[in-house]
């Protein structure tokens, strides 16, 4: 008995400002291909049951292109493969309000496919003898007051929930967290988890399957980690494989200190680190730290070398962080590594819900600039 785990898709995701020649978001295009490149994979490894461990959806209303493009994928592996499916709903992609309307509810009318979002329920899938709980981000409030346990009167019994495990993510924001004892057992054959972005072993039955492209709020974090999806075995409860999927290139250069350079050498400096990216910074996702600018130098840098390299890759962030103050070096002494506030900042802004027409991008990069002139000035 196989399974395939796939966890947090986030179709629909953008970001960027860069289009296709068909007028589709680069970053959007991207994730919709890892998607289809996983679900081909997956025809060809025909497993008893597919599981999405929720975040099909990046937003709560996709647009009308990615909730057809995903139709028709489903369909298409319905065609080819005979395992159901079943999808339970993320933080991303349920309403906040149980009297919404949730697209999800859209796929659980296609011949196989079963849908949760709402409540913590079982779908016994009895042609395979097994029942899967399914845990979905909107049931994690009532966590306390569920009574989470296998059906013995199935053969195999999979949990399948969207959530942070507490002691997983070195921090989260989030504010329902599950305690392992509450969904770790060896009483479930499987378990199988969505939301954190990182491929991860929890115990010998229970993974985070990690998510299919980079669209989590601090990418730089992950660009270690491989993308992709869990193959598993029931009925002798291993991991067969971790199948990688192809992703734009995210690359986090190893950053430069920029005490004592002239702005003529910082910018040779930023200039020779992304020119030693292997295979060229062309349409790569890209990230170099600078520490220890002065305004100054920041004021004199070469900004046409830069405005190049951003205009060549498909993202290029360069993060100009002052000289650290006394003041500011005293507050961030403290238990564990310190987060730089612009890291806070970012963080915070990707996930925050903006209003149509703003550009996430620039906001961003507003709030550093206000962060590096308040840190200059002290």
């Amino acid at each position: 008995m196989r399974v395939v785990h796939i966890a947090d898709p986030h179709l629909g995701y953008r970001a960027y400002n860069r289009v296709t020649p068909a007028g589709i978001n680069v970053r959007e295009a991207d994730v919709f291909t890892a998607f289809r490149r996983a679900l081909e994979r997956v025809t060809t490894i025909e497993p008893d049951l597919i599981l999405i461990a929720g975040d099909l959806f990046h937003v709560v209303r996709p647009s009308n292109l990615t909730i057809q493009r995903t139709f028709l994928e489903l369909v298409n592996l319905r065609k080819r493969v005979q395992a159901p499916i079943v999808i339970i709903g993320g933080n991303h992609d349920s309403p906040r309000s149980v009297d919404t309307g949730c697209i999800l509810d859209l796929y659980a009318n296609l011949p196989g496919i079963y849908v949760a979002h709402t409540e913590y329920v079982q779908v016994p899938l009895r042609d395979l003898d097994t029942s899967v709980f399914c845990l979905c981000h909107r049931a994690l409030p009532y966590l306390s007051s569920i009574r989470i346990e296998p059906d013995p009167s199935s053969r195999y019994n999979i949990l399948l929930a969207h959530g942070t495990v507490e002691g997983v993510a070195r921090q989260s924001y989030d504010e329902y967290q599950i305690k392992p004892s509450q969904v770790i057992s060896e009483d479930w054959d499987y378990v199988a988890f969505g939301h954190y972005h990182v491929f991860e072993q929890l115990a010998a039955n229970a993974y985070y399957a990690g998510s299919l492209e980079y669209t989590s709020t601090n990418i730089w974090s992950e660009t270690s980690h491989p993308k992709g999806f869990i193959e598993y075995d029931l009925e002798n409860r291993r991991l067969l494989q971790f199948h990688e999927i192809e992703t734009r290139a995210v690359i986090d250069l190893r950053p430069l200190d920029a005490k004592d350079l002239t702005a003529q050498e910082l910018s040779q400096a930023i200039e020779q680190r992304v020119s030693a990216v292997r295979g060229g910074h062309l349409n790569k996702i890209i990230r170099l730290i600078v520490e220890n600018v002065s305004r100054s130098v920041q004021a004199d840098l070469d900004y046409a070398v830069i405005r190049r390299i951003r205009s060549e890759a498909l993202h290029f962030e360069l993060q100009l962080r002052p000289p650290q103050t006394s003041h500011r070096a005293s507050l961030s002494r403290g238990p564990g590594p310190a987060r730089p506030l612009e890291a806070e900042w970012e963080e915070f802004a990707r996930d925050y819900p903006v209003a149509p027409g703003i550009d996430r991008d620039h906001l961003i990069q507003l709030g550093r600039d206000y962060l590096a002139r308040l840190i200059t000035s002290e």
